[in-house]
């Protein structure tokens, strides 16, 4: 039993190895909104729950990639902002 503990901690520390950190996804969330236009209409800085959407579903080379970008067409290649298809 100790040994599958000991697994299931390591396999977990690995996975999240390439979690963003809070600070970094609150800096490619606020460029987000920066270069779409919407800095001015948001909800008042007020993003923990995006930025729990980021840590959970973010690869750190995206969010960098995300905080680096200066046009919208940069934005996109990083893969960051989500491409939810309609059901």
């Amino acid at each position: 039993m100790k040994r599958f503990l000991l697994l299931a901690v390591a396999v977990a520390g690995i996975a999240a190895c390439n979690k963003p950190t809070a600070d970094d996804c609150r800096l490619a969330i606020s460029n987000m909104e920066k270069l779409l236009g919407t800095e001015t209409i948001a909800r008042n800085g007020d993003n923990e729950g995006e930025v729990r959407r980021c840590r959970g579903g973010s690869s750190k080379e995206a969010v960098a990639c995300a905080v680096k970008a200066s046009t919208l067409a940069e934005l996109k290649a990083c893969d960051f902002m989500g491409n939810k298809s309609p059901k």
